[in-house]
């Protein structure tokens, strides 16, 4: 055996399969991913020459990669594990340009790249189903995202930013 690195359970089935004594018993089969690929960002295409990327070709890649961001989930998955795609992040990023699109305040500081902080919100959650697409996905501050997840108004903080992504979209 040799070690290949931490994986995370996606989910587990059952099947029909010989033991060490070659008869047959049902054998939970466990389906592994690596856990690097775990709510880790999937690649997108970035200029090698440094130059920015203009916000409709953003948005294309955003809207190609929701078509094809896969999700790992198992048959009885005690939790389902999501990939999202770093082209719908760095889309909706570009689209708030640096101020939260629920309080339309700036963000709450620039990070060590020197780029304002906002979190991409789902705001049909994953694991409901929702999409990995930029039509539904919100930067907003830390403090909005907090709220939205964990507050008495978190609902109607949603549904506005709900408004506010497509107003938005259908201006582009």
């Amino acid at each position: 055996m040799r070690y290949l690195g931490q994986f995370e359970c996606a989910g587990y089935s059952f099947e029909t399969a010989p033991d060490r004594e070659g008869n047959q018993r049902q054998a939970i089969v466990f389906e592994l991913v690596p856990a690097s690929t775990v709510d880790e960002p999937i690649a997108a295409e970035a200029p090698k020459d440094g130059t920015e990327i203009d916000l409709s070709t953003l948005r294309q890649r955003a809207l190609d990669a929701a078509q094809s961001t896969p999700q790992a989930a198992g048959t009885e998955a005690r939790r389902s594990l999501y990939r999202r795609s770093d082209a719908v992040r760095r889309y909706v990023l570009a689209r708030a340009a640096g101020v939260c699109e629920s309080c339309n305040q700036p963000a709450p500081f620039i990070t060590l790249r020197g780029e304002p902080y906002l979190e991409p919100h789902h705001t049909r959650r994953l694991s409901d189903g929702g999409p990995d697409d930029p039509r539904f996905v919100g930067a907003i501050c830390p403090s909005c995202h907090r709220e939205i997840h964990h507050g008495v108004h978190g609902q109607s903080k949603n549904d506005a930013l709900i408004e506010t992504i497509q107003r938005k979209e259908t201006r582009t």
